[in-house]
């Protein structure tokens, strides 16, 4: 009776009831979405100001190693897409966030545990599965929404996603301070109570949740707002292209997080300060645009949006490197590469809407970011170590990256077509 209690309970729940949402309520469930999506951004981005704590001085391992537990749950997000695949259609997507959300707060909060080193990057790698799948089904649940157009939803889950990211690193790094020397593992307690949160406050609204995610809503609303057909998506491109965008929109921000800075560093004369409100100025610009960008999308037409902001982009971040003797144009040019970068992940997640509506699309375009981002990090110090470290070694980089950039705007523009 003990075990047979909690499991009709748990399959007699209304996770797959939709309920018929009144305007002023569909409004709330979107602003609870968006809550969760914040939720789950803030543990890794907790790690990253603390990393050299956590990893160098607690296992004695290298800095290169440690900049590996950033991305060897990217093993992990790999493997997630599979997982999805093989759930998606016995355990619908309140179920699966819930219990995403739940094993990412157990397995984080073991990181706290003394694992060592090789027992920490296998939790690490572990702990990628439950967060892209976490990750995708959110913003299943946002694109699915029945306010609003999709660029516009996924403009605004784009600006709380970036948003949780700067809000983690300061939290992270607040927590670590306050708590003082040695209680950097800190992190781990607070990353695992903002998942367990997650899981909490998605098992408390499941009904609202599903309101958003049923497809038989969504399918009749896009036929009234031209979600597919109307003017946000006249056109889109294969699922490869989009993959690709997430890619290079994320190896593009490692270059500009960690290339950017040092070459700032060792050529220039800006003290640290300057340095970090310069960098952080087109981040922040990202953030704060990303959902006028989205409600842009909507109306000029997603590809469109996004291959204006593209082409911006990637001449922007080419003129960086050349610029950077003259503070007050260096400051304009990253002003530029932040309001183009604005509409980046909004537009590709549009497209991902557009080209695949399910966790499994938006499982594998997590990854794929974040494959870019490992590309942003790793290919340039590689680079420097044989090229050498001379400033037009970073010029090249920089130039390289977007260039690459530039050309997956070109396929995109090769490559669209009209839905049918």
């Amino acid at each position: 009776m003990v075990v047979t209690v909690p499991a009709r309970l748990w399959r007699s729940a209304r996770f797959d009831r939709p309920r018929r949402l009144a305007p002023g309520y569909r409004s709330r469930v979107q602003r609870l979405v968006c809550l969760l999506i914040f939720l789950s951004a803030l543990p890794d981005a907790m790690v990253v100001p603390v990393l050299k704590d956590l990893c160098v001085d607690r296992y004695g391992v290298t800095r290169t190693q440690a900049q590996a537990f950033l991305l060897v749950n990217l093993l992990g997000a790999a493997a997630a897409i599979g997982v999805v695949a093989r759930l998606q259609r016995s355990v619908d997507p309140i179920r699966l966030l819930i219990l995403a959300s739940v094993l990412d707060a157990i397995l984080i909060a073991c990181l706290w545990l003394p694992l060592g080193w090789p027992g920490t990057m296998a939790v690490r790698a572990l702990e990628g599965v439950p967060d892209a799948i976490a990750f995708g089904v959110l913003m299943q649940l946002l694109s699915r929404s029945v306010s609003g157009s999709a660029a516009g939803r996924l403009g605004l889950g784009s600006m709380v996603l970036l948003g949780g990211v700067g809000c983690g690193m300061a939290i992270g790094g607040l927590a670590a301070r306050l708590m003082g020397p040695g209680s950097e593992r800190v992190v781990f307690v607070l990353g695992a109570g903002s998942s367990a949160l997650v899981a909490v406050l998605a098992a408390a609204c499941p009904g609202s949740l599903q309101g958003t995610a049923d497809p038989r809503r969504a399918q009749a609303s896009t036929s009234v707002r031209g979600d597919i057909v109307g003017p946000e998506a006249a056109r889109t491109v294969p699922a490869w292209v989009v993959l690709a965008m997430a890619f290079v929109d994320r190896a593009t921000g490692g270059v500009l997080t960690g290339t950017l800075s040092l070459f700032l560093a060792g050529f220039f004369p800006y003290d640290a300060g300057e340095r970090g409100w310069m960098v952080g100025l087109p981040l922040l610009a990202m953030a704060v645009g990303a959902w006028p960008a989205g409600v842009l999308a909507q109306r000029l037409g997603t590809l469109r949006v996004r291959q204006w902001a593209g082409a911006t982009y990637a001449l922007a971040l080419a003129a960086v490197p050349f610029v950077g003797d003259s503070q007050p144009a260096l400051v304009s040019v990253l002003a530029v590469l932040g309001l183009a970068g604005a509409a980046l992940l909004p537009t590709s997640l549009a497209l991902e809407h557009a080209v695949d509506r399910g966790p499994v699309g938006f499982t594998a375009f997590a990854t794929s970011g974040g494959m870019g981002y490992a590309s942003g990090a790793v290919i340039p110090v590689m680079v420097l170590g044989v090229a050498g470290d001379a400033a037009s070694s970073y010029q090249g980089i920089i130039v390289g990256f977007a260039l690459l950039h530039a050309a997956v705007t070109c396929c995109a523009v090769a490559t669209a077509r009209r839905p049918s």
